[in-house]
């Protein structure tokens, strides 16, 4: 550089600045520090964002038999609106029915044995109705005269003991009164022989033969006391014998009575039981809605309990949003927060947003359904993801998204995304959160 040179940038140096540039100097420092104070002033929206779809208020209703079979009918088809109680389709019956023809011969037949115990106790016929099976009734029938025959001829048997028996009393009786009328005149006979014999006009031996006479007719009386008192306790013993054949013939019919109602009643029941089983095998539609996702188009194939054959997209129902809360977000949301919901379908920055309200928050943390988890793993900073969260329910404002445009219409299933307002922080707040956060991590490393 010439002597000149260093001279002129001397001179530039020692010159005073220009006026303007000490104006763009204070002009600088003003608005840094006008800046650095609106830091501290100026507020910033705290926002937690929730992923997750929309569901109904009762969420999708599955349909699945009870029981493994076989499909017999399929009624329906995919997409197919239906109405509550719609027969979906039906599973084969043929088992079921069989057994419900069985067990209904059973209680009809256990119905007409109560009839056939009743017509026993009261002695009177057993009377054939209309709804009778014939061949149930002949059996029972048979049955009815058969026991009561036995019976009958039972009691005929005792009671023909008690005729012969009071027949032989009789003629006992008779016998006894003809030795007790006779007796006497062979005591007579007897005292006349024997003063004859002390007077010399009778022998000894007639008086011996007077005494043996009068000795056997004696003894015969004896007997024959004995032999009707042994006719009278015959005849009372199978009078006895009587009462308790028909005691036990009714005592019989009436423990048979109560075997047999109680058998009917447990029959019954299973009545009740098969023709729920069979009503079961009518897959009906729990509610009105939308046919979704047929799990099988085949007739005859063979369906274990519990498979899901489809489902049903309730209709006309209040929609809601079920996202999923992360565990750093949870903590600061509560039902009743106000929340703004965006559509994977429709683009908020030309649609807008729809409000709504937070009406249920789990009160534990869930799994995260598999698309949420892979969704938030896409959009999030962090390398790895906790894999449960907090299930939150926002009911919306609305049923559609409205615009300009018009109205949206809004379909379960959509994917949505939750802003919940969680409250505000200043700039600077915000802007030293990351230094303290490294300041305190750093601390605790050391």
């Amino acid at each position: 550089m010439s002597a000149e040179d260093q001279q002129s940038v001397m001179d530039w140096i020692a010159a005073p600045a220009p006026r303007h540039a000490s104006w763009t100097l204070w002009i600088a420092i003003g608005g840094f520090s006008l800046l650095a104070g609106w830091t501290f002033v100026a507020e910033l929206d705290v926002i937690a964002s929730a992923q997750g779809r929309l569901v109904t208020r009762s969420s999708l209703q599955i349909v699945q038999p009870a029981e493994t079979g076989i499909v017999r009918e399929i009624l329906v088809r995919e997409g197919q609106a239906v109405a509550a109680g719609q027969v979906l389709a039906r599973m084969d019956t043929r088992l079921s029915e069989a057994d419900r023809r069985q067990l209904g011969n059973e209680i009809r037949l256990r119905q007409l044995q109560l009839r056939r115990i009743q017509a026993e106790l009261t002695g009177t016929p057993l009377a054939r109705r209309s709804e009778d099976d014939g061949v149930q009734f002949g059996q029972v029938q048979a049955q009815y005269h058969a026991r009561r025959q036995s019976h009958l001829d039972h009691v005929a048997a005792e009671r023909a003991i008690v005729a012969k028996a009071e027949q032989d009393l009789k003629s006992a009786l008779e016998i006894e009164t003809k030795l007790r009328r006779t007796l006497p005149i062979y005591r007579q006979q007897e005292q006349a022989i024997d003063q004859l014999t002390r007077d010399g006009f009778a022998g000894k031996l007639m008086l011996l033969d007077r005494q043996r006479e009068r000795i056997q007719q004696e003894q015969d009386l004896a007997a024959q006391q004995f032999n009707i008192a042994s006719f009278k306790a015959t005849i009372v013993q199978a009078q006895r014998r009587i009462a308790q054949v028909q005691s036990s013939y009714r005592e019989a019919l009436h423990n048979e009575r109560v075997d047999t109602e109680a058998s009917v009643h447990r029959l019954e029941q299973d009545w009740d039981k098969l023709a729920h089983r069979q009503a079961l095998l009518e897959l009906k539609a729990p509610q009105q809605g939308t046919v979704k996702d047929l799990a099988t188009r085949t007739i005859g194939s063979v369906v274990a309990a519990g498979t899901v054959l489809m489902t049903v997209v309730p209709r006309d129902e209040p929609l809601h949003a079920e996202v999923w809360v992360t565990h750093q977000d949870v903590g600061f949301i509560a039902e009743g927060q106000r929340a703004r919901l965006k559509f994977a379908a429709y683009p908020f920055q030309r649609f807008g947003m729809l409000d709504g309200r937070v009406v249920h928050l789990s009160p534990d943390a869930s799994e995260l359904p598999q698309a949420t988890h892979l969704e938030r793993r896409r959009s999030a900073s962090e390398h790895v993801m906790p894999s449960t969260g907090y299930r939150m329910l926002i009911a919306l404002d609305g049923p559609a998204l409205k615009n300009g445009a018009g109205e949206h219409r809004l379909a379960p299933g959509m994917q949505v995304v939750a802003e919940v307002h969680l409250g505000t922080r200043t700039v600077i707040e915000y802007l030293l959160a990351p230094i303290r956060k490294t300041a305190h991590e750093a601390g605790r490393e050391l």
